[in-house]
């Protein structure tokens, strides 16, 4: 097994696992199907939109998942792309869009969504 194959197996069964970091979070990619699948979500205080907003918060997450088609999400379409998100843990989902891709790896997307 390749570093590159290890390191996807890892981000599958261990780091995206419902017993350890993980919970289900609904993904939609544009124009195409809903899907549940496993996410590390990172909530965050109110941030203001962007550097040259400085009155408007907003709600921001940032979400690990699965870089893979079946298991995750194979493409990233920023500004496209929804994923309902709980409030907190069990908390109720909202509506979020993939904002930006803040990193990435053979295993795992790192993913900005903002409300």
């Amino acid at each position: 097994m390749t570093f590159k194959q290890q390191l996807k197996n890892d981000a599958l069964n261990t780091f995206l696992n419902f017993n350890e970091f993980a919970e289900s979070v609904v993904y939609t990619p544009k124009g195409g199907t809903a899907k549940t699948i496993k996410a590390v979500v990172e909530r965050q205080r109110l941030n203001p939109a962007d550097e040259t907003s400085n009155r408007v918060l907003i709600n921001q997450v940032q979400i690990f998942i699965a870089k893979d088609a079946t298991y995750g999400v194979g493409s990233i379409s920023k500004d496209g792309d929804l994923c309902l998100v709980a409030d907190q843990p069990g908390g109720i989902d909202r509506s979020y869009r993939v904002k930006d891709i803040l990193g990435s790896d053979d295993g795992i997307w790192h993913l900005l969504l903002q409300r």
